[in-house]
């Protein structure tokens, strides 16, 4: 299993090589994108806080990464039609001309415009796109692409039927949840994070259901804080590192393009602990106290409260939730 890192300045790269990073991800805005098409995003996150700054910039990522691939994001959930074709020739660049090993694609007619034109293999389905079950994926494999990209709310039993079609595989196991389906959310945070806000509908609801939710969804803004160690304290996926092992899973994504260096490093120092640990043999539990020992937080550990992958933790047979 390979840690996949996100990265946005050069200057991170041998850093989080150092911390155990295998392949990293970043964004790039065209230089043609703001002339044409004004403030809208060509990748999910903020360029201004998540991407990096020019063409020269990520040919520097590329160069301090050495063997380890560098994958780009071109996953808006939805573009202009006219911006489909310039988005292929820009893929195909950087593909060809910059080294970059791959690129990260959400929207369904710049997925397929890339396989006609031959680059499905070098082409990642995003997350956004929303494969939950064996048919989509079975799709995604027909048409020949590299890897695809599951949901954050997939549960492993989920994952594990998935993985029966056969395509590589890449799940998220550190930081940044997400309160909706991020792909079927068509909200975006130019305003800023109003998902976490309540709105209207709650008329009626039990006090403590709305305090378990509002717990949650600090949970999922990564408690807010980090640890008095500098580790983050965001929804995690370690433990269930096992499952993957044996699911065959072939990437652990960590979250957090927009983050801080320390906060990368941090949480691919993790993610490399339970990747060791997992390759050793170790179970769940075993890795639950090595990463505690390490990072801190016992009791949201304890209560699964951070869980992506709480289904770890339930009596066999049974599912598990965690708010």
């Amino acid at each position: 299993m390979k840690i996949l890192a996100p990265v946005r300045d050069p200057e991170e790269v041998p850093w989080l090589c150092e911390a155990g990073a295998d392949e990293f991800y970043c964004g790039l805005t065209p230089a043609f994108w703001a002339e044409r098409y004004g403030g809208d995003w060509v990748h999910r996150r903020d360029p201004r806080a998540a991407g990096l700054r020019d063409e020269a910039a990520l040919a520097e990522v590329v160069r301090r990464a050495g063997d380890r691939p560098v994958f780009v994001t071109l996953n808006a959930p939805h573009y202009p039609e006219e911006a489909v074709a310039p988005l292929v020739g820009f893929g195909r660049h950087l593909l060809e001309h910059v080294g970059v090993a791959g690129l990260i694609v959400a929207e369904i007619e710049l997925l397929l415009a890339l396989v006609e034109e031959g680059l499905g293999p070098r082409v990642h389905v995003s997350s956004l796109a929303t494969c939950t079950n064996p048919g989509a994926a079975a799709f995604y494999r027909d048409l020949g692409v590299a890897r695809v990209v599951l949901p954050r709310h997939l549960t492993l039993d989920e994952i594990g039927e998935i993985a029966a079609a056969g395509v590589d595989l890449e799940v998220f196991v550190l930081n940044d949840g997400c309160v909706f389906e991020e792909g079927l959310c068509a909200t975006t945070h130019r305003l800023g994070p109003f998902c976490l806000a309540d709105g209207p509908g709650t008329e009626g609801v039990g006090p403590g259901a709305l305090e378990a939710y509002e717990f949650w969804k600090w949970t999922l803004n990564n408690c807010g804080c980090r640890t008095n160690r500098g580790y983050p304290l965001g929804p995690c996926g370690l433990c269930a590192l096992p499952r993957f092992r044996a699911i065959g899973i072939g990437s652990l994504k960590v979250v957090g393009r927009e983050a801080s260096l320390p906060r990368k490093r941090a949480s691919v120092e993790l993610a490399a602990l339970a990747v060791r640990l997992a390759d050793a043999g170790a179970g769940p539990t075993e890795i639950r106290e090595a990463v505690v020992a390490r990072r801190g937080g016992r009791s949201l550990c304890d209560g699964a409260h951070l869980c992506y992958y709480p289904q770890v933790w339930a009596p066999a047979g049974a599912e598990a939730a965690a708010c």
